[in-house]
């Protein structure tokens, strides 16, 4: 079978099963992700949280207004001596009613509070700002998972062609093999053992696609979609071969999320040690409040009575002594600071050893797609000339196969070298703070 027939075929095949499946470009797959993936979907959640508790009355800015009502009837059996100006007198009376009404207003307003209040506010617009850093740390993780995943199915679908070129060649020669034992021309084992490679290619083959459609479950997962839905990635690895290891070390100080959210955490443990601190100065307060009331009562001098007006003025408080409760408080929350202090360096020195590990593994893949792009150029000449000698009965298949297993080999090695270039590169991306400016790194 000529190679341009193969090729017809193969097409001819596969033509139905691509109408049957959803074309999925890397820019589709990131935009399904931003909408629909579960863990962008808690982040937004978690955001709004920090929103809604960055408000004055949080930090403690406004006054606050209390409303109370309550009435109570009560029925008792009253015996009373009451001295009076005529002398002594009883009462008696069972089953004597009494009732009772009480409604106010309460407005209480802290003015002065050590400047915890500005304090407090600071520091609920900071953990806003963190929350959007942890916002975006998830978003940048996710796009560069859905970007891992997907190239991942590019280079399942590569390795799948491949695998299939190779059956093809193998079930050319089985089919030569079967008709050359058939006339008498070539011997059972030839032709036994074409059969036994052809069955291992098959078996090759089956065990690549059970490996791409377990990539294309992990990327529907990641983008919150149905796990079986079936589609064909659109894309080919492309490496950009431009990146430069000082430019990105620059970039994790300056972009990186995860670093600038421990920036945040340093900023927030000091605003909490300055709010403990404030707690040293005294407090005042303004509290103006309106009452009303009534009682009834059926026994007793005082029959009913109301009374209804205003109370206000100034509360003062100032805490001499607490056990040096405070001051301990206020020791660990230095402590806190430096801890976040170390936190930071740590995850600084972490991040940008993970820059130097991935532009490493970046640069050694590089060169290796140069020197296996060669290596398959000769593997795949070779191998042509080896089927080319087989068909015409020069070469064994011994030798065929041999040719076949290093195409394959240096094929697959080639996708490899590009696979882990692309993951290195996404890597650098995503430890830069850069991914978000690229929809689809090249």
């Amino acid at each position: 079978m000529s190679k341009k027939l193969r090729i017809f075929c193969l097409i001819v095949f596969l033509i139905p099963c691509l109408k049957a499946q959803e074309i999925l470009s890397l820019k589709d797959a990131v935009a399904i992700g931003l909408e629909n993936n579960f863990d962008i979907k808690i982040a937004e959640k978690d955001q709004q949280i920090n929103s809604n508790n960055n408000s004055l009355g949080n930090a403690g800015f406004l006054p606050t207004v209390d409303l109370s009502v309550d009435k109570t009837f009560q029925t008792q059996d009253v015996e009373l001596e009451i001295q009076g100006s005529e002398g002594t007198f009883d009462v008696n009376r069972d089953g004597a009613k009494s009732d009772r009404f009480n409604a106010g207003a309460n407005f209480n307003w802290t003015i002065f509070d050590g400047f915890a209040m500005f304090i407090a506010r600071d520091r609920l617009v900071e953990l806003e700002s963190q929350g959007l850093l942890k916002k975006k740390v998830t978003v940048e993780n996710t796009i560069a998972a859905i970007y891992n995943t997907y190239y991942q199915i590019v280079f399942e679908q590569d390795r799948l062609a491949v695998l299939n070129e190779t059956l093809e060649i193998s079930e050319a020669r089985r089919a030569f093999a079967k008709s050359r034992y058939e006339v008498g021309k070539g011997s059972k084992l030839n032709y036994l053992t074409a059969q036994v490679d052809y069955n291992t290619d098959q078996s090759n083959v089956l065990r690549q696609e059970e490996l791409l459609n377990n990539a294309r479950i992990d990327l529907n997962l990641l983008l919150g979609r149905d796990s079986k839905a079936i589609f064909q990635a659109s894309e080919s690895i492309d490496v950009n071969p431009a990146l430069q290891l000082e430019l990105l070390l620059q970039k994790v100080s300056d972009l990186n999320p995860s670093l600038l959210s421990a920036i945040s955490d340093q900023n927030v443990a000091f605003l909490e040690y300055k709010e403990l601190a404030a707690e040293r100065y005294p407090k005042l307060n303004l509290g103006l409040s309106y009452n009303q009331g009534t009682s009834n009562n059926d026994a007793g001098q005082l029959r009913s009575s109301t009374i209804n007006g205003i109370s206000y003025g100034f509360t003062a408080s100032w805490n001499i002594f607490d056990g040096f409760n405070k001051t301990r408080e206020i020791q660990n929350a230095k402590i806190q600071r430096e801890i976040s202090q170390l936190e930071k360096e740590s995850l600084e020195l972490s991040l940008r050893g993970a820059v130097n590990a991935a532009f490493i593994n970046y640069s050694n893949n590089l060169k290796l797609i140069g020197l296996e792009e060669a290596n398959v150029t000769i593997a795949l000449e070779n191998g042509q000339i080896a089927l080319d000698r087989y068909e015409l009965g020069a070469g064994t298949s011994l030798e065929l196969r041999e040719a076949q297993r290093n195409a394959v080999d240096s094929q697959n090695r080639l996708l490899d070298a590009r696979l882990n270039a692309k993951l290195a590169e996404i890597e650098l991306l995503r430890l830069s703070g850069s991914i978000l400016t690229s929809v689809a790194p090249n």
